[in-house]
């Protein structure tokens, strides 16, 4: 329905895949319960959740407001700049395009969008025609020229749109035939030719206003204010956004496409996963977008949650990681071996049963074992501290008898391994998956740091590779190609391969899976992409999400996707509430 983006960044302190915040420190009697199955639990996927919208409007609450949870303020509101969940999710509510896909990653057309849409038996040009009469929440013209100007800012190498620049690159014309009618012109035949049809759309008359003086569209005080007040063209219209509060959007009622059933959502601005659990349990909010595992597991398990609400368990293909930077800034992971070594060193079984409830399961890397493109041969490295200790000595790290820690003599000095791993901050788990991590290095002779950042910060500080490892996790992408500006060579400047990974034959295998048509063949060069990337270990994969909701028991319609519940057509705005069970449409915040 929306403006679907192909790759969205999670960076958020791995709230869905990692447990969150607890109310309180697990006791002793807790850490020995029997383990948690959600397949006994009562209160996980019941059948009314997913219960569709009736064809008949009378029976819907259409005033009512939704309230969600936002785990931060967003940096941004333009769509060129966006890279977190907190963003695409806002962003995706604001915004609207002719193209979009549903919940099993299927690209499609929106077609209260598209007039007509043609493509040419070479796959090389692309014509699409407007429906008339679409505008802009301000009520100008949406037209041919906006999606034009649109493709042009991205390519503009003074613009920095990582995220959308590697997929948007192949279009090398596109041009408005008229008013409404566009044409994309990709020269070489590609596998991935509609998914490069999915960019942001925004409107001209708004951002070249100030393109002569701030030519990033990113600088100064005009860009600032659409940053954070953005003229859309979405199904909702921003109201307000109170910082550290919350952000008030409402049904746009002359949007052309199908207009959500909620006539509001407010997205509270709550960090803190505790308070979210306790403002759900109030009915202050409706959804609680990532619970942590042991709120899931146990502390939902109350009188209180049961009265308002139930839980939703799916699997999504995003995951968590450890990032090793190999750009050659330390002195530690350029060598494989070592990467080996840190991988061997972390234990997974354990953090996953002790820390995270059983709930996600172990990553085994770039793609997800439920994805086409998964490569069955890729077997885990697995938890093994003499293999770590065997790997650092051949890799010339030395333990010292004298204080126990390894050192290794480089030009001359002996260079004690100690490095930073780097998070954001917002989930408890994180520091509890980085303390075991940190007592197994220190049995092997390696010293580990931390050193946490709020998320502003810990973004702007991994976009410029300032860190020798973080730990963070991607969501995942439409089409395995959405992985290209992570791990191509010249993707270190241009995109958001912040590790510093460089590996030709990956480079290479890339480019063959975009040209690529027949699904056997380039299912096979993605499975070998997939091996060779585990086998060089620029990431320690951990584990693949869990999607841990809590959802008030009003709410219906409500699907999974490899995402998740966000960020797929129709997602939210599927959703909906009988009329009679209304909470909230009284309210105006």
């Amino acid at each position: 329905m929306m403006m679907r983006y192909k790759r969205w960044l999670v960076f958020v302190a791995i709230l869905s895949l990692m447990v969150g915040g607890c109310r309180k420190p697990a006791s002793d009697d807790q850490a020995g319960r029997a383990a948690y199955d959600p397949t006994k639990d009562p209160l996980v996927n019941p059948p009314v959740m997913f219960e569709p919208a009736p064809e008949d409007l009378a029976q819907i609450a259409t005033d009512e407001t939704l309230y969600l949870v936002l785990e931060g303020n967003p940096n941004t509101l333009n769509p060129l700049f966006i890279s977190s969940m907190v963003e695409f999710l806002m962003v995706d509510t604001l915004y609207s395009g002719p193209f979009t896909f549903d919940k099993d990653m299927t690209w499609k057309l929106y077609e209260d969008w598209v007039e007509s849409f043609e493509e040419s038996e070479d796959h090389t040009v692309c014509i699409l025609k407007l429906k008339p009469g679409l505008t802009w929440h301000d009520g100008v013209p949406l037209t041919a020229h906006d999606i034009v100007y649109s493709w042009g800012q991205i390519l503009d190498d003074r613009v920095p749109c990582q995220t959308q620049k590697a997929t948007t690159e192949p279009i090398k014309e596109c041009v408005a035939l008229d008013d409404l009618t566009v044409k994309y012109v990709q020269p070489d035949g590609l596998a991935t030719r509609l998914w490069n049809l999915i960019f942001p759309i925004i409107p001209k008359h708004i951002f070249e206003v100030d393109k002569t003086n701030n030519p990033d569209l990113l600088s100064g005080t005009y860009y600032n204010q659409q940053a954070r007040h953005p003229v859309g063209s979405g199904p909702y219209k921003i109201v307000e956004w109170i910082e550290n509060d919350k952000i008030v959007v409402e049904r746009w009622e002359d949007y052309k496409g199908k207009k959500p059933y909620f006539k509001r959502v407010v997205f509270k601005i709550i960090p803190d996963q505790n308070m979210c659990l306790l403002a759900f349990e109030k009915g202050d909010i409706d959804v609680i977008w990532h619970m942590s595992a042991q709120q899931f597991a146990y502390e939902s398990n109350t009188d209180s949650f049961k009265r308002v609400g139930h839980k939703s368990l799916g699997r999504e293909w995003g995951f968590s990681y450890i990032c090793w930077n190999m750009d050659g800034s330390n002195p530690f992971f350029t060598d494989k071996r070592v990467r080996y070594a840190m991988t061997h060193a972390l234990n997974l079984p354990l953090i996953r049963e002790k820390i995270l409830y059983n709930l996600p399961t172990i990553c085994l890397g770039e793609y997800h074992p439920d994805s086409w493109m998964f490569n069955p041969d890729v077997q885990p490295l697995g938890y093994d501290l003499e293999r770590s200790k065997a790997l650092l000595d051949e890799a010339g790290w030395v333990v010292d008898p004298q204080d126990g820690w390894r050192y290794k003599t480089i030009d001359g000095e002996k260079v004690k391994f100690t490095f930073t791993l780097t998070y954001s901050q917002g989930s408890a788990s994180t520091p509890k998956i980085a303390a075991v991590f940190q007592e197994d290095l220190k049995k092997i002779g390696v010293e580990m740091q931390t050193h946490i950042f709020e998320w502003a910060t810990f973004v702007q500080k991994i976009r410029k590779h300032e860190f020798q490892a973080e730990m963070a996790a991607w969501g995942t992408g439409t089409d395995p190609d959405t992985s290209w500006n992570l791990w191509r060579t010249e993707e270190y400047i241009t995109g958001r391969n912040y590790g510093g990974y460089s590996n030709p034959i990956v480079d290479e295998l890339f480019v063959q899976g975009r040209k690529e048509f027949d699904f056997e063949k380039r299912k096979k060069i993605y499975q070998e992409i997939h091996k060779i990337l585990y086998e060089d270990q620029p990431y320690t994969w951990m584990f693949n999400a869990a999607s841990l909701s809590a959802i008030n028991n009003r709410i219906r319609g409500v699907q999974f996707s490899p995402r998740g519940i966000f960020n797929f057509d129709p997602s939210f705005y599927g959703w909906w509430v009988l009329k009679g069970q209304a909470k909230h449409a009284a309210v105006m915040p």
